[in-house]
């Protein structure tokens, strides 16, 4: 299995790919969500941005007159190219595999995603603290994201539970709840210092449970 691309790669990707963004927009937008991951968003200046970018501070100013219209920038290809090719990649590598049981389903996904947060986790900070205050944001990820997870996910989850290893429950509702634990996760990290393996324990074991079949 190759080695995914992480957030910041995948972001340069789409970046090099659209021949509507001139060069040195790109490295702004480049440097910029480098240095609002590596040192937060607040305490990022264009001054600082146009050193990491190697452009004069004016030409920052030129296209983006606050940081805030260069976050925005940012964040639109996010949701319509970087958070899509992600999941695909995800998809494909992860949910795809011939899952015959939930524990062996959970574990994979699990273990997968807790390394991606890890690897990812300052970038997530930013992105899902701007969706979970902007409307239009949540809009376009669940428009994009939302048809992957039908197509890659829920038929795995339907497999399982005819197979009488899942819970009969709405494949919406267990995406949710799987999607949501290891979300909380991210935000555990924010406040307490732990070790990745024993919360990955914790996480999957949580999940094997709450997602097991009624028994009568």
């Amino acid at each position: 299995m190759a080695e995914e691309m992480n957030i910041q790669s995948a972001f340069q990707s789409v970046m090099a790919a659209n021949q509507d963004i001139p060069p040195k927009q790109k490295q702004v937008l480049a440097a910029s969500l480098a240095l609002f991951a590596q040192q937060g968003f607040a305490n990022t200046t264009t001054k600082q941005i146009a050193a990491r970018a190697g452009v004069a501070e004016g030409t920052v100013y030129r296209r983006y007159k606050t940081k805030d219209e260069l976050l925005a920038a940012i964040l639109a290809p996010f949701m319509t190219e970087v958070f899509p090719r992600l999941i695909k990649e995800f998809a494909q590598d992860v949910v795809s595999q011939p899952y015959m049981t939930r524990h062996e389903m959970i574990e994979s996904i699990v273990v997968d995603r807790m390394a991606f947060i890890q690897k990812n986790g300052a970038i997530l900070r930013i992105l899902i603290r701007e969706i979970s205050v902007r409307k239009d944001l949540r809009s376009q990820f669940v428009s994009h994201a939302a048809p992957l997870l039908q197509d890659n996910l829920f038929p795995v989850l339907d497999r399982l539970k005819a197979r009488g290893e899942l819970v009969d429950w709405p494949d919406s509702r267990i995406a949710q709840f799987m999607i949501g634990t290891m979300l909380t996760e991210l935000f555990r990290r924010l406040l307490l210092s732990e070790d990745d393996a024993a919360a990955v324990s914790v996480i999957i074991e949580f999940l094997e449970k709450g997602l097991a079949p009624t028994t009568k």
